[in-house]
């Protein structure tokens, strides 16, 4: 990385512990975050922090983001004083979860001066920290190749989808799904196992032993649940974007998804019962009550 200057926008949750791999690489970062406090954090680490993604845009040869919405990535990267009117930028990198339709938006909105890449990351902010993200990228071949360098500092795995735009998002959303799938799955059965009086530490031990595990049992129930914090994730509101674009982009391609629209829907009575904006590991919180149970209590006693 030492001749391209790297650019980074959206510096929470995800964005924050993405940022920081490139400054433990040591490499040189001009920063933009709406939230005054994330931007700080960087500021401490002498990092170089300018109001707006256009101005990102003029110091830097590549620009990374990682963005709440597709709403959020369109205004970044296409708006008033978006990466668009950057004079310095080449390649755009965006790193968020937008669904085919904005990052295709995004990708002709840049054309031709801006070269664009789609690189949804998978592993959350504990992948992010760590450097065990995996990452999966569309877009010209010239111009994956020239941000390759920066994919690698930010994820251990770097898959290359082809070079139509939006084709990451397709693969991001359909990961997504079956890791909600998977979570949901795991979270029901602990309600119930609770329920008939099993031991929870000795049923996961067993699920990772045989054919139910997945990434929730193996890694997320110790980390959030049997520990008590119900952190590891991100907003549930995030499930619920992602569930929505999976869904959205299986209409326009006149796909019949089975299992996602019951995903959806039980996200979405988590959000209506409070749930909305903590972690979506609060998930079996939600379904605990529908069974009579408060699983924090529960797991907090134990802890």
């Amino acid at each position: 990385m030492a001749t391209e200057r790297i650019g980074f926008i959206g510096l929470g949750s995800m964005g924050g512990a993405i940022a920081e791999r490139f400054v433990e690489a040591g490499v040189p970062l001009v920063v933009c975050d709406r939230n005054p406090a994330n931007l700080e954090r960087f500021r401490a680490m002498g990092v170089k922090s300018v109001p707006t993604p256009r101005e990102v845009a003029d110091l830097s040869d590549i620009v990374l983001s990682c963005l709440p919405s597709p709403e959020a990535s369109l205004e970044v990267a296409l708006g008033d004083e978006g990466i668009v009117h950057g004079t310095g930028v080449a390649v755009y990198i965006e790193t968020s979860t937008i669904g085919i339709k904005a990052a295709s938006a995004i990708a002709e909105g840049l054309a031709p001066k801006i070269g664009f890449v789609d690189a949804p990351v998978s592993g959350g902010p504990p992948g992010a920290r760590a450097g065990t993200l995996s990452t999966m990228a569309s877009g010209a071949r010239d111009h994956f190749e020239r941000a390759r360098e920066a994919l690698s500092v930010m994820a251990k795995n770097v898959f290359f989808i082809g070079e139509k735009p939006g084709s990451a998002q397709t693969a991001k959303l359909i990961n997504n799904h079956l890791s909600t799938a998977g979570r949901l799955a795991a979270f029901e059965g602990l309600v119930m196992a609770i329920k008939a009086g099993l031991d929870l530490p000795t049923l996961v031990e067993v699920i990772n032993k045989s054919s139910g595990r997945n990434y929730t049992t193996t890694d997320k129930i110790h980390s959030a649940i049997l520990s008590g914090t119900f952190k590891f994730n991100g907003q549930l509101s995030i499930s619920i974007k992602d569930e929505g674009l999976l869904l959205d982009e299986a209409r326009d391609l006149g796909v019949p998804l089975w299992v996602a629209p019951r995903l959806l829907e039980t996200l979405q009575e988590a959000a209506g019962s409070g749930y909305l904006e903590k972690d979506s590991m609060w998930l079996i919180q939600y379904m605990g009550e529908q069974a009579g149970i408060d699983v924090k209590e529960l797991m907090t006693k134990g802890s």
